[in-house]
């Protein structure tokens, strides 16, 4: 029994000491793991250009044919193509690439998306078909007084509309599509605006799932945001994170895996180790919260709060219990926190008498970080001190009162 005088919530240790008590118990209950939001596996979803095909550390996607690819790539169903259609059955087809960057008409374009079409499935009626990757807007094809319409107008989901409308009026049926395209390097977004990327990556998916297909980023990075490689590396774990974990997004496709063509934040070194925007791009979730601290409330009510080191992943916190007369910690539950961004738990209601800690990771759709240290340990009570009581107890060396909220 807590006596009446200390029925309220107090902490083992100031905020300056590390707590003591009991050893914690070892392992414990879970929950599930996460689980991924379709059956994309995360090294085919978050794939690299380059110039040659690899399987590791980051699998790559050429500008030709490779078996051990997933998708293809090719401009004409020359015999080449046919040969290789007849012989991998089922594969999907990526036909060329931002035909809106070389002034080809959205007609003319449809036109040349039905003769491939045609093609490649007159020797795989099975296989697979992506128009090619439309550029975000620029000035590319206009004349050079123009402004941001025609820029928009001649680029990304303007073309891509454009392009459908032409297939559709020349040949009476929307073009067979299973994969959408379109590229975005956020070059007309302020450094560090991964909001303003994802409003028009957002709209590109829109558009894509209105069209009949889910939709492939089929080239990304953001190539101008000259920013030390800690902040840009946080903007592609913000980027990563919105798209791994949206279903109307089938993949996205870095530019570029080793050094080549305007590839600033390329991921490979020469001698195949990775570079610092590599290492995130292999495994994004490395991040650890900070300042993990448990607050409690009258009546038996606690909450974790802490500092986040990233603002890319929601967060998953435990709570672990050590009941009267036990000498030990023993797992209660976990809080799945909406993020990113979430600084603290809802209040969890615990028994009177209850001892408690808790500890903080970050999770995203493909799984979880390492854990925080564990927080402080608070003593959950049934009502709130009196004024003088709080001033007598914050004067004796080894207990302080939390502050309530």
């Amino acid at each position: 029994m807590i006596p009446a005088a200390l029925l309220c919530v107090i902490v083992s240790g100031c905020a300056d000491q590390q707590p003591t008590g009991p050893r914690l118990q070892a392992t414990g209950p879970r929950l599930p793991r996460v689980a991924r939001i379709n059956n994309v596996p995360f090294n085919k979803f978050f794939v690299a250009w380059s110039q040659s095909y690899s399987s590791s550390p980051i699998q790559t996607q050429i500008f030709a044919l490779d078996p051990r690819q997933d998708r293809q790539y090719a401009w004409w169903a020359d015999q080449s193509v046919l040969s290789f259609a007849s012989a991998n059955p089922g594969r999907l087809y990526i036909n060329g690439d931002e035909p809106d960057q070389s002034c080809i008409a959205p007609y003319d374009y449809a036109g040349m998306y039905y003769d491939f079409v045609a093609g490649v499935r007159g020797a795989d009626p099975t296989a697979r078909f992506s128009p090619a990757g439309f550029a975000e807007p620029n000035y590319y094809c206009c004349p050079p007084s123009a402004g941001e319409a025609c820029h928009s107008s001649m680029h990304s989901i303007s073309y891509a509309d454009q392009f459908y409308n032409a297939y559709v009026r020349r040949y009476g049926v929307a073009p067979p599509v299973d994969e959408w395209r379109f590229h975005d390097f956020g070059l007309s977004f302020a450094i560090g605006d991964v909001n303003g990327w994802w409003s028009r990556v957002d709209s590109a998916a829109a558009w894509s799932v209105s069209h009949g297909a889910n939709m492939v980023l089929g080239a990304w990075g953001f190539l101008r945001w000259s920013e030390p490689a800690p902040a840009y590396r946080e903007y592609l774990k913000q980027a990563m994170g919105r798209l791994m974990k949206d279903k109307r997004i089938n993949g996205a496709t870095y530019w570029s895996y080793e050094p080549w063509v305007a590839s600033p934040r390329y991921l490979v070194n020469g001698d195949g180790s990775l570079t610092p925007e590599g290492q995130t791009y292999v495994n994004p979730l490395t991040d650890i919260p900070t300042g993990v601290k448990i607050v409690g409330s009258a009546n038996g009510r606690a909450r974790l709060r802490w500092s986040n080191t990233t603002s890319a992943w929601a967060a998953e916190a435990e709570f672990w219990v050590q009941a009267p007369g036990s000498n030990s910690f023993v797992y209660r539950n976990t809080e799945l926190v909406a993020g990113p961004g979430a600084n603290q738990t809802p209040f969890v209601v615990f028994n009177i008498g209850d001892r408690v800690r808790g500890r903080v990771r970050y999770y995203n759709v493909y799984g979880q970080a390492a854990w925080s240290s564990f927080s402080n340990i608070v003593l959950l009570a049934l009502t709130e001190p009196e004024a003088d009581q709080r001033r007598v107890f914050r004067n004796l060396p080894h207990f302080c009162f939390l502050r309530l909220c």
